[in-house]
C-alpha cells in the first residue's frame, strides 16, 4: 500500500512537471511581448555592449569615399543628371532623387554610374501621412522622446572657404554644423545630445570607431540617432540653395542597404523627406541608398546626414542643418513647449515591424528551445 502511495505521489510530481513547462514557456512568451510592446514604443532597441555589438565584420570595408578627389555622376539612361556624390557607388545602389522617383545603379562606368527609374512618386503615401501630422490637433497623440542624439563619424570633414582646408582631426568644420543642427532643434525645445568625439583617423575603422560613441548615445534613449557628414563633390553651386529665403546647402539622407534595420530606415528617411518637402521644400537632395551598414543595424531610427560638401561656405552648411532641425520635431512627432502635437502619431512602418519580429521570433525560439531541453 505504501509503495503504491509512492508511486502515486511520484506520478503526481511528474504530471505537476509537466503542467508547469507550459506556464513557463508562456511566461516568457509574456516577457518577450512585454519587451516588444515597449520596443513599439520606443521604435528602437539599445544593443548590449559586447564583442560581437561592438566589432562588426567588414563594417567599414564597403562605407567608403573617393580619396582621388574625383567624385560620381548618376545619370538615367536618356542622360540625365540625378546626383553626384564623392562615395563610392557600387551596383544595385539606390537612390530617390528630389523628384520622389526611386533609381537603381545598373552599371558603373568610369565617373558615371548609369540608374535605371524602378518606381515613380515613391513618397506619395508619406505625403498624406505628413499632411495629417502637420494639421492642428485634435486629439493626444503619442509622441516621441524628447531627444536626439547627434555624432560624427568623419570628425575632420571641414569646409575650404571658412577653414582653409578640407580636414581638421580632431576639430573639424563639421563639428559646428553639429552645433547649428542643435540649435534648431533646442529652439523647439528638444534635448540634444551632441558627441565631439573625434574618430580619426579616416580610415576602413573610422565607423568602428564611433560604434563605440553610437552605442553611448543609444543608451540615452534618444528617438534617433544622426551621424553628421558633408560631402566630397568639388562643385559648392550642387549644393547651394535659397530655402525659405535662407542662402543654405541642400542635405543628403543616407541609408546603410546591408543591415537588417534597412527598411525601416528608409522608411524612416522617406517620412523625415516627405516632411521636409512640406516644410522645407528643396531642402532635401536625396535619399541614397548605400552598400554598407554606417552603423545603423543598432537602430532602426539610424540616418546619416550629408550637410553640403566641402567647398561650401560653412554658413550655408550651419543654415541647412539649422532648418532641418527646425522642421525635425514636427516630423518625429515630439511635442515640446514650442511645438504643436500632431494630429495623430506617425505610425510604426511596415519596416518599423519588420525590426521587431527580429526580437519576438529570438523569444519564441528561446521558449521553443526551454521545452525541447526539458
Amino acid at each position: 500500500m505504501k509503495t503504491l502511495l509512492k508511486e502515486k505521489n511520484n506520478k503526481g510530481v511528474l504530471i505537476m512537471n509537466k503542467r508547469i513547462l507550459p506556464i513557463v514557456a508562456l511566461f516568457m512568451l509574456a516577457i518577450g511581448s512585454g519587451i516588444l510592446a515597449q520596443a513599439a514604443v520606443t521604435t528602437y532597441f539599445t544593443p548590449e555592449e559586447n564583442l560581437m555589438v561592438l566589432n562588426l565584420p567588414k563594417l567599414g570595408f564597403w562605407e567608403n569615399e573617393r580619396d582621388d578627389g574625383g567624385y560620381y555622376t548618376i545619370m538615367d539612361e536618356e542622360g540625365n543628371v540625378l546626383d553626384k556624390m564623392s562615395r563610392v557607388i557600387y551596383v544595385g545602389d539606390e537612390l530617390i532623387a528630389e523628384d520622389n522617383n526611386q533609381y537603381r545603379v545598373d552599371r558603373v562606368v568610369g565617373d558615371t554610374a548609369i540608374a535605371k527609374i524602378i518606381s515613380k512618386d515613391v513618397l506619395a503615401e508619406y505625403d498624406e501621412l505628413i499632411q495629417t501630422v502637420f494639421q492642428e490637433p485634435l486629439v493626444p497623440a503619442q509622441t516621441s522622446k524628447n531627444l536626439v542624439a547627434l555624432y560624427h563619424t568623419h570628425s575632420a570633414e571641414s569646409y575650404v572657404p571658412n577653414e582653409g582646408t578640407e580636414s581638421i582631426p580632431g576639430n573639424g568644420g563639421i563639428f559646428k554644423v553639429g552645433d547649428s543642427l542643435t540649435q534648431g532643434l533646442e529652439k523647439k525645445g528638444v534635448n540634444v545630445k551632441h558627441s565631439r568625439t573625434p574618430h580619426e583617423p579616416r580610415d576602413a575603422n573610422a565607423y568602428q570607431r564611433s560604434r563605440r560613441t553610437a552605442l553611448q548615445l543609444l543608451k540615452t534613449g534618444p528617438s534617433t540617432i544622426i551621424d553628421v557628414h558633408r560631402d566630397g563633390v568639388p562643385d559648392p553651386d550642387f549644393y547651394n540653395k535659397e530655402i525659405a529665403g535662407n542662402n543654405a546647402t541642400s542635405i543628403r539622407l543616407v541609408v546603410g542597404r546591408q543591415n537588417q534595420n534597412m527598411q525601416a530606415n528608409l522608411d524612416f528617411a522617406k517620412t523625415v523627406k516627405a516632411g521636409m518637402n512640406k516644410y522645407y521644400p528643396g531642402l532635401i537632395k536625396s535619399i541614397f541608398m548605400a552598400k554598407g551598414n554606417y552603423n545603423q543595424d543598432l537602430s532602426p531610427r539610424s540616418m546619416l546626414i550629408e550637410v553640403g560638401t566641402h567647398t561650401n561656405d560653412r554658413t550655408r552648411a550651419e543654415t541647412g542643418a539649422k532648418l532641418f532641425g527646425d522642421a525635425l520635431p514636427t516630423i518625429l512627432g515630439i511635442v515640446t513647449p514650442t511645438t504643436k502635437a500632431p494630429t495623430k502619431a506617425i505610425p510604426a512602418t511596415g519596416g518599423d515591424w519588420t525590426a521587431l519580429w527580429w526580437i519576438l521570433g529570438i523569444f519564441l525560439i528561446g521558449g521553443a528551445l526551454f521545452l525541447l531541453v526539458s
